[in-house]
């Protein structure tokens, strides 16, 4: 199954967080996992941000960093394009998400994938306005 998990989602891959079993169950799960042009600098934005707040070692966040290396490495990564342009405007159109929320929508519907993930609850109803079968990871 070809799943795209947005960068809310696929940071539960990295860090303990409600939602985490689930993303690596819907991992295992994808053939293949496939991700934004935009998602791993914004994965490296959001861990810069734990690791400023938590004070995590550096040990610690260069594991992670190696970690999300390799696993994107192995991922199908959409490239930008203007079908993924035209989709994310789209998804604008459509819903109250921010810019950088659509391009995650718009790369998953130039991707044709099988399910988009998110923990975000304006992109999930955004997606689902377009016709994404789509998962919002709750945190309850």
């Amino acid at each position: 199954m070809k799943i795209l998990f947005d960068t809310s989602a696929l940071l539960k891959r990295y860090l303990p967080e409600t939602g985490r079993d689930a993303v690596l169950a819907l991992v295992a799960q994808a053939a293949p996992v496939v991700a934004a042009p935009h998602c791993k600098v914004e994965l490296y934005a959001a861990l810069n941000r734990v690791r400023r707040e938590t004070r995590a070692s550096e040990a610690s966040y260069r594991d992670t960093c190696a970690e999300i290396e390799k696993n994107f490495a192995e991922m199908q990564v959409v490239p930008l394009s203007a079908n993924v342009e035209r989709s994310a405007i789209r998804a604008l159109e459509v819903s109250s998400m921010r810019g950088m929320d659509a391009m995650h929508v718009g790369a998953a519907l130039a991707a044709g994938v099988d399910l988009f993930v998110t923990a975000d609850i304006r992109q999930f109803n955004g997606a689902q306005a377009l016709g994404l079968n789509a998962t919002l990871l709750k945190d309850v």
